[in-house]
């Protein structure tokens, strides 16, 4: 999708960019290094987090549970105040993650 045009952001903990790299590094960074593409860089202490994706139209979100490991527990909702919530949400870890362009 990426490559496609759209615009998007991923946020990731540096374990994931790790196993990321493990897997096509090259692709990854085609990926980076796409004007359309915002790749932030999230604090391991802050690594319990949701994995969302947020579209116009609905939200799916992933959770891990209290041990770190991704739970089984989804939610997918078409609910303008669920998708408000967890805009909120991915808000609050954008501000905190740190844009990979600017380390490389």
């Amino acid at each position: 999708m990426a490559e496609s045009g759209k615009e998007m952001t991923f946020i990731v903990t540096s374990k994931v960019l790790g196993r990321l790299k493990e897997e096509d590094e090259d692709r990854l960074n085609k990926i980076i290094h796409l004007e359309n593409v915002t790749f932030l860089i999230l604090d391991e202490d802050n690594a319990i987090s949701p994995s969302m994706t947020i579209t116009d139209v609905f939200v799916y979100v992933y959770l891990f549970n209290t041990d770190g490991v991704y739970d089984n527990k989804i939610i997918i909702s078409l609910d303008d105040q669920t998708r408000f919530w967890f805009e909120k949400l991915y808000q609050h870890f954008k501000m905190q993650a740190v844009s990979l362009k600017s380390e490389s």
